[in-house]
């Protein structure tokens, strides 16, 4: 019954809108044919005015003709002469006609011949009585369309009066001066828009509706007996209709003689007295687009699909809600299992480092169980962190906001920095380790190195932490030529001899917070996304990163870079000859030694005093002792962790309790009293966004342009934007790294020494 329902309902809808759709479509056409209608009419009336301004200038030329001779005393031959010397058109010409007798001379030959210019309108019943004809340049004055005696052509002709002297009277005679031009000159001022009214005629006719002009759908001697013909009409109704035509613009209906209804455009010729302009079009020509069936067919068949696809669509809907409910279901497992796995994971270096505190607490007497319990409330500390910044890591990654901040650094120092973080942890384990570095020519490279470090890391370490004790791990680390521009390929390989992988977890072993399944596994402390990371910075590196594994039999990756090669490169300096003695059981390296194709080059050169040149010097911190900091921080523990790290340095400090406090201070504070502020933001009264934007506006300019910089625990990109437009210099995550906060101070201190 529901189904049955819900398809009658749709035929309703269909049919009501179709019922909708012919009533608009035949409102539409209605709408349509009506501007039509009023656009003809615009035309019609262009075309007027066109007509109006080529009889004006034909008409000007013919008074000017009229106005010399008339001043002038001049014979009909004299005249004829001055006329042919004017012409400038071909097309045209000129009749001169004495009053009574009505014949004279052409300003061009009887056609056949090259000397006959006589002229006679005997015959032309068209100057009988030329009383019609106005003072020069009161009005337009032309004839209506008669036969050229001089070529048969059908012409107009525009005309005035002239008196001309006449040689055997000895005195002037009346005569009339006619300037002849072809009907076909008109016509081509009568050109429709082709593309709009190809069939559109036009005429002219006089107050009588006798035509000056007309085209080839005008029937009869006169367009009054041309309509009668052909329309049903009373005596009292032609004579309103031929009032109206006569006399303004507008339109009609009316039946041509094929029964063809038409539109009649009408308008007066202003340049004239008593003539109409006549604009007659096939009514189809209007109405071409009105009756869109189309539009109801198209209509109609999308209608008919969209009521099958509705149909078809309930049954697909059905199996997909089927199938988004299993989704839903696994999607909510997921995010449980995600919360157990987090909760799992956070608790577990929570639980150490608490119930590590309170053995601490316990045994202060004891110095090394507390040195005991310390190292290994920092390793939980550490564990706890790298968690944490796992999870951003990865938020940041899979929302875009992850940005690379490349810089010039040493690959050999790399290298050695990878070494010793590993060293703790082999010798743990007891697990055979070879570290091999082949055709490495180029040793300073540009490149994000804290992402580099992290792919290079999180392999390694979990080479190391899945390699039982007494296994061996193996790692390559290879320059190659590199396809793109001042480029290199820098390939590494990892490889294992530890508890691999099964090919159904390789699958999904760069997932977040997926874990193999594996009671070896589960033992061992991990996120679950340290290789869905690595995958997702080797990608953002645009490398590329490969996997064989076999469980029981080890795992291999191989991580294959493309780095940009750094200006800055080592001033080779080959020591002098020494005698070395070489100690190893590594057949590979003891080769590799023995070419100095290994970090031992370096470090003997350092040994006999011929070190590269741009070796950095050993750290020094004498420099930042005696500066005064600011902090502004509300929580007395980490107000107490700041003053006391840099009270290692030599750093002075003092604190604000919260921003308006920091406000204060700075507004009272002597010039040069502090070097810079270190500001939390999250702090009540004042954040530190508001201080900092106040600090900025304060009147003392060494006030307004301290060094601040934001100590915060937000760490997202858009939190350190947030706080570099509010006016700060900088900006250290919490937990604090003291050597990410040295490094900080001493940026801001060389850029003031600087400026």
């Amino acid at each position: 019954m529901k189904r049955i329902f819900i398809i009658f309902v749709n035929m309703i809808i269909m049919a009501a809108i179709l019922s909708f759709v012919v009533l608009y479509s035949r409102i539409a056409s209605a709408e349509a044919y009506q501007r039509q209608i009023e656009h003809f009419e615009n035309t019609t009336v262009t075309m007027e005015r066109v007509t109006e301004n080529y009889l004006e200038g034909e008409q000007r030329i013919c008074d000017v003709w009229a106005r010399y001779i008339n001043n002038k005393t001049m014979t009909m031959e004299e005249a004829t002469e001055y006329i042919s010397a004017s012409h400038v058109l071909g097309i045209s010409s000129a009749h001169l006609l004495r009053l009574d007798t009505l014949t004279g001379l052409s300003t061009r030959p009887r056609q056949g011949t090259t000397d006959d210019y006589a002229v006679s309108y005997e015959r032309v019943a068209l100057l009988e009585d030329a009383s019609w004809i106005d003072e020069i340049g009161k009005s337009i004055n032309i004839t209506r369309a008669y036969t050229n005696p001089m070529n048969g052509e059908q012409s107009l002709a525009f005309c005035n009066k002239i008196s001309l002297y006449d040689q055997g009277s000895k005195s002037f005679v009346d005569a009339v001066l006619l300037r002849v031009i072809p009907i076909s000159e008109l016509e081509k001022k009568w050109v429709f828009p082709q593309t709009e009214h190809e069939n559109a005629e036009l005429a002219m006719i006089d107050a009588n509706g006798d035509y000056i002009l007309k085209g080839y759908s005008y029937k009869n001697s006169s367009f009054f007996e041309f309509y009668k013909s052909y329309n049903q009409t009373d005596t009292e109704s032609s004579a309103k209709l031929f009032d109206m035509i006569t006399s303004s613009t507008g339109s009609v209906s009316m039946q041509n003689s094929h029964g063809q209804e038409c539109v009649l455009a009408f308008t007066p010729v202003a340049a004239t007295a008593g003539w109409t302009l006549l604009g007659l079009v096939p009514a189809e020509d209007l109405n071409k687009d009105t009756e869109n069936w189309l539009l109801f067919g198209v209509v109609s068949v999308g209608l008919l699909v969209l009521f099958l696809s509705d149909v078809f669509y309930v049954l697909y809907l059905n199996k997909r809600l089927q199938i988004s409910a299993r989704e839903a279901e696994s999607a909510n497992k997921a995010k449980t299992d995600f919360l157990s796995t987090m909760s799992h994971d956070i608790r577990t270096p929570m639980n150490a480092i608490i119930g590590l505190t309170t053995i601490a607490e316990k045994n202060l007497g004891d110095t090394e169980s507390t040195r005991e319990s310390l190292r290994k409330i920092s390793l939980a500390s550490n564990h706890l962190l790298t968690l944490i910044n796992d999870i951003l890591d990865i938020s940041k990654v899979e929302s875009g906001k992850l940005k690379m901040s490349p810089l010039t650094f040493s690959l050999l120092e790399m290298v050695e920095n990878l070494v010793n973080m590993s060293q703790p942890m082999i010798k743990e384990k007891q697990i055979e380790f070879q570290f091999r570095v082949e055709q490495m020519e180029k040793e300073w490279l540009y490149a994000d190195q804290l992402r580099l470090n992290q792919i290079y890391i999180n392999i390694l370490s979990n080479a190391i932490k899945y390699t039982e004790p007494g296994g061996s791990v193996n790692v390559l680390m290879r320059e190659e030529q590199s396809e793109k521009p001042d480029c290199i390929r820098l390939t590494y390989v990892v490889a294992d001899t530890g508890i691999g992988m099964s090919q159904e977890y390789m699958t999904n072993m760069y997932q977040p917070f997926s874990r193999q399944i594996d009671s070896r596994v589960n033992s061992i402390q991990g996120t679950g996304l340290g290789l869905a990371i690595t995958k997702q910075m080797v990608d953002l590196f645009g490398g590329t990163i490969e996997c064989q594994s076999e469980q029981d039999k080890g795992t291999t990756f191989t991580v294959a870079l493309d780095l940009s090669v750094a200006d800055r490169q080592r001033d080779e300096k080959r020591p002098k000859t020494f005698d070395v003695l070489i100690v190893g059981d590594d057949q590979i390296m003891l080769q590799a030694e023995r070419e100095g194709d290994t970090p031992l080059r370096y470090k003997i050169q350092e040994l006999v005093g011929e070190g590269a040149t741009s070796a950095e010097p050993e750290d020094d911190h004498s420099d930042l002792r005696g500066m005064r900091v600011l902090v502004a921080e509300d929580i007395d523990i980490n107000w107490e962790i700041v003053s006391n790290m840099l009270q290692m340095y030599g750093i002075e400090s003092e604190r604000a309790e919260n921003g308006r406090v920091c406000v204060d201070m700075m507004s009272k504070a002597e010039e040069g009293k502090y070097d810079l502020i270190f500001m939390d933001v999250q702090m009540p009264e004042m954040n530190g966004l508001d201080a900092t934007k106040a600090i900025r506006k304060l009147e003392n300019p060494w006030a307004a342009s301290i060094p601040i910089i934001a100590m915060t625990a937000d760490a997202f990109s858009e939190n350190i934007t947030e706080c570099m437009n509010a006016g700060m210099n900088g900006h250290i995550a919490k937990p604090i790294d003291l050597k990410l906060v040295i490094k900080e101070i001493r940026r801001i201190k060389d850029g003031a020494a600087l400026s």
